[in-house]
């Protein structure tokens, strides 16, 4: 089984819809055996499942041996105790959807480290991974079709990604009832998936053809409209996949634009002064763009808006610096 262990992801931040989707209801499935969530987390990753008719034997001191085989028929045979250990050393982030904490290491009375520090594992990117060339996903719910925010978050929009950065804190503080937390989650999808509806395309070029086609476009009105179908189905398991991917979004963009969500920007919280200075953010990104109306701004893919915000970061820390070595002369 070793040979197909460099395809596993290495964190939540590297898995697809599909995959996101399977270890999420492993989890739930086995939420109080985290050994045996890992292991079915393991054997989604790999496209393994326990072959039909050999459950499980017992060799002759008592230890479980599965048989284990994929689409193709090719069968692996391991024991309980070695596919537990692959889990542990191939899934360990498994076990923290939203990063890793870490440990601090532990002594004794008289001092001595008997568990040493473990690190805290944050949003793991891949290569940093190019956001403009990931397809966009669809899923269905009942007969609607929504689209999936890819890992990289590329078709979020300026707005979209306003609503969702109000909804998201609100989403797991302590002592709120469960009425309350349908309604935010229903809250967060509903701003988070665009469903799909019909649109009249116009091509130009001397004469006007129309025809009907299916888009996926935000809007704050049509979110709003959905929250009330997101109650009514109760999507717990599909929200937590889907915030999943919101947070791997947030990892992507705390990597790629670190002067914005506090890797190099020191005291300030850039991001967090943007959302809050709508009005003086909105004006410069007209500015910087071209804009004539707000709505451009609210509509904007979000990688060009956070490209403008960047921009300016850096034209105000190199301000900085000059105005720091004026002071110091």
């Amino acid at each position: 089984m070793a040979e197909i262990f460099p395809t596993l992801p290495k964190s939540w931040s590297e898995l697809s819809w599909q995959q996101l989707n399977d270890c999420w209801q492993a989890k739930m499935r086995y939420g109080g055996h985290a050994d045996v969530a890992r292991v079915a987390g393991l054997l989604a990753m790999l496209g393994l499942e326990v072959c039909r008719r050999d459950t499980a034997t017992y060799s002759t001191d008592g230890e479980s041996v599965y048989r284990l085989c994929d689409k193709e028929g090719n069968i692996w045979t391991v024991t309980a105790r070695e596919l537990s250990q692959m889990a542990l050393q191939t899934m360990a982030w498994f076990d923290w959807p939203y990063g890793d904490p870490g440990e601090k290491e532990e002594t004794d009375e008289k001092g001595a480290i008997v568990k040493a520090r473990r690190e805290p594992v944050t949003g793991y990117v891949s290569q940093m991974r190019d956001a403009m060339i990931l397809p966009m996903e669809t899923i269905k719910v009942g007969r609607k079709h929504f689209s999936l925010p890819q890992v990289a978050c590329n078709n979020l929009t300026w707005q979209q990604y306003r609503a969702l950065q109000n909804i998201a804190p609100q989403l797991f503080q302590e002592g709120i009832d469960d009425a309350t937390t349908l309604d935010l989650q229903a809250q967060f999808l509903a701003h988070c998936l665009v469903p799909r509806s019909l649109a009249i395309l116009d091509t130009a070029g001397g004469s006007i053809r129309i025809r009907p086609h299916w888009e996926y476009r935000y809007n704050a009105d049509q979110a709003e409209s959905m929250v009330k179908f997101w109650k009514r189905q109760k999507a717990g398991s599909l929200f937590h996949i889907v915030f999943q991917t919101y947070q791997t979004a947030l990892t992507y963009y705390s990597t790629a634009y670190p002067l914005l969500f506090g890797g190099d920007s020191g005291k300030r919280d850039q991001m967090r002064d943007a959302l809050q200075g709508e009005v003086g953010t909105i004006n410069t990104i007209m500015k910087y763009a071209g804009y004539a109306e707000q709505q451009q701004v609210y509509d904007s893919n979000l990688p060009f808006v956070l490209d403008i915000l960047n921009t300016m970061a850096k034209e105000a820390k190199e301000i900085e610096k000059m105005n720091s070595k004026i002071k110091k002369r």
